[in-house]
């Protein structure tokens, strides 16, 4: 299985709809642990990858503790 996907393949591996993830993005799923946004020229045009363990782990209820961790300390 692929570590990274776009978004866009979500529904594929999760059988979940890409809405179900764009609602959640910033109240369940996060830039820099869930997902990111990789460095680009373009300023029109930035792709968005999941890493697809840490779905999967949000999915399941095992977050890993660094996650936690990483959200505590967010400003």
């Amino acid at each position: 299985m692929k570590k990274y996907i776009q978004e866009k393949k979500l529904e594929e591996i999760f059988d979940l709809s890409i809405d179900f993830f764009r609602k959640r993005k910033e109240t369940e799923f996060f830039k820099g642990i869930h997902y990111f946004v990789p460095p680009t020229n373009s300023p029109t045009k930035k792709a968005v990858l999941w890493d697809v363990e840490a779905v999967d782990n949000w999915i399941r209820g095992n977050q890993v503790e660094s996650e936690v961790l990483e959200l505590l300390n967010r400003k």
